[in-house]
């Protein structure tokens, strides 16, 4: 009996492409009702304010025109960015200027998508995930900007003297 997989930040547990049988019940669900796996992993990320098959629903709504990365993409960053890992496969820089988001093309690709949910669920399993990792509502609208002060600025602020007011006398 092989030994337990320890989760360590900064390393995936689990190979998106070797271990795909890794927990064959996950492999079989993934391919044959992906939507299904969607909305556990999804419920696990994002919490209980949307169901697993409202979550699931919308991967299969999208996955009819070959989008559901629009919808597995944001879930697979939430993961990755949770304990720091690294993008697998290597589809491309995140930090990179372009249109190209390596966590939506993942799902977006065909089978792709599905060896990204065996290796999320798998992932998130042996992390033992117990609370939401990304608690916000799941929207796809943009966040709006709020003002906020840069740190340096809030370091300048605090540094300086108190503003004095001036009196002017006129002659």
């Amino acid at each position: 009996m092989a030994a337990p997989r320890v989760a360590k930040d900064g390393a995936w547990t689990f190979d998106i492409f070797a271990d795909l049988f890794a927990d064959p019940a996950v492999c079989l669900i993934s391919y044959c009702l992906p939507c299904v796996q969607y909305g556990m992993n999804a419920e696990r990320v994002h919490g209980p304010a949307e169901s697993c098959p409202s979550h699931g629903l919308k991967y299969c709504l999208y996955g009819c025109v070959c989008l559901c990365g629009l919808v597995g993409g944001p879930t697979r960053k939430a993961v990755r960015h949770a304990y720091k890992l690294p993008i697998q496969p290597p589809l491309g820089d995140e930090t990179a200027t372009g249109i190209v988001n390596p966590d939506c093309l993942t799902h977006t690709i065909p089978c792709t998508g599905c060896f990204a949910l065996c290796q999320e669920s798998n992932e998130l399993r042996t992390r033992n995930v117990t609370t939401p990792l990304d608690p916000r509502p799941f929207d796809w609208a943009p966040v709006p900007p709020t003002a906020t002060v840069a740190p340096v600025q809030a370091e300048m602020k605090k540094d300086a003297p108190p503003a004095t007011t001036m009196t002017t006398t006129t002659a």
